[in-house]
């Protein structure tokens, strides 16, 4: 049997959870919808204001990303050579796509820079729709890089990629920054539930 404390803590939780129910999806296309149709010789970062609420509001509601995918449309090397596309989540870049040379060199300018999302190798030159869906961990870096109102994606392509149009896609939920109280509720039942588990596990 759960003591009264417990009970309260884990509807504490369960409130928590529902508060979360109500979220919004946003579609965000580049200014320079096909990147420079990801050029060989070049690299590319889309800097983007988050768009949706990072700051609780007067009622300490504000908004995490629960998913969000990146998906290219009727993309395609220029031909059938072996090729590359690296794509990195980065926690800053200058909003809107800036772009660097670097002169067809091989590898990832990206290297070591935010978390790589995928690496796309020998796509064919027949165009198709691709899609990435960000992991669990992958979201959590995004709502971290995020908080500051700010995050960015990287390209570097190591061939030409033809491209109709690449467009990120994030959902989010609504969420509310727990009162104090709340906060010591669901902190003493978490121990509680941690204390039964080490007991049942002697």
């Amino acid at each position: 049997m759960m003591n009264g404390i417990t009970k309260v803590a884990m509807l504490s939780v369960v409130c928590l959870v529902c508060s979360g129910a109500m979220g919004a999806s946003y579609s965000l296309v580049p200014p320079d919808r096909d990147l420079g149709d990801l050029d060989h010789y070049r690299y590319y970062t889309w800097g983007l204001d988050t768009p949706w609420s990072v700051i609780p509001d007067v009622d300490n509601n504000y908004e995490q990303a629960i998913g969000a995918s990146l998906s290219f449309k009727s993309i395609r090397n220029w031909n059938n050579q072996p090729n590359v596309l690296y794509i990195h989540l980065l926690d800053n870049a200058p909003l809107g796509i800036r772009t660097g040379y670097d002169g067809q060199g091989g590898g990832d300018n990206f290297a070591g820079q935010g978390i790589v999302l995928t690496v796309y190798q020998n796509l064919p030159s027949t165009a198709q729709n691709l899609s990435y869906s960000f992991s669990g961990d992958e979201i959590e870096a995004l709502n971290d890089y995020a908080a500051d109102g700010r995050f960015a994606l990287g390209f570097d392509p190591d061939c030409h990629f033809y491209n109709c149009g690449v467009k990120l896609d994030i959902d989010t939920a609504a969420q509310v920054v727990p009162e104090p109280a709340t906060m010591t509720l669901l902190l003493v039942g978490g121990g509680l539930v941690a204390l039964r588990k080490r007991r049942k596990q002697k």
